[in-house]
């Protein structure tokens, strides 16, 4: 499916939710269910990308994959002739990214933060962590502590129910 007829029905899906319960959903995709954690969550932002309807996983890959099917682009561009891309996320000031860089680029929006448990210093990505753990002397064996921006939510798996949870007023849509 394309991007542009994958937000349609986003909108669709959307758009009667509200009407429904009177207040904003969560839509997600069906494939951020596979990539709960082990105790049955997954966590999940609103997309803020040029006014998408949809949550999009805090995972790399999840918001890679989100970047491809609903807005079109391909996020594994990392080549010196792929063109930049102006990040259209709400209130973004960044102007313009490989498109291979956007996915980790959003992570800073959602504020995904790993922070090392043994100094407590705090980096916006992950390899950044673990280029920390062996740069500085004392924290090599260290464990990270991932944090989120307030507006991520965890949803329960366990409470989905053919991909609808009213308690949560989640929808999962599979595209």
């Amino acid at each position: 499916m394309n991007a542009e007829r994958s937000s349609e029905k986003v909108r669709m899906v959307h758009g009667m939710l509200q009407e429904h319960n009177g207040m904003n959903p969560i839509v997600i995709d069906r494939d951020i269910l596979r990539d709960a954690d082990t105790d049955s969550r997954v966590k999940v932002h609103p997309c803020n990308w040029n006014g998408c309807d949809m949550h999009v996983g805090v995972e790399h890959k999840q918001v890679a994959k989100h970047l491809q099917q609903h807005h079109g682009i391909n996020a594994s561009a990392t080549s010196k002739a792929a063109q930049e891309i102006a990040c259209l996320w709400k209130g973004c000031l960044d102007s313009h990214t490989k498109p291979g860089n956007l996915a980790r680029h959003i992570l800073t929006h959602i504020e995904v933060r790993h922070i090392c448990l043994t100094c407590q210093s705090s980096f916006s990505r992950d390899d950044a962590f673990r280029r920390h753990t062996t740069e500085k002397i004392g924290c090599q064996y260290a464990e990270v502590a991932i944090s989120y921006g307030a507006e991520v939510q965890a949803i329960d798996t366990l409470c989905m129910d053919s991909g609808w949870s009213i308690s949560q007023n989640v929808m999962c849509i599979p595209l």
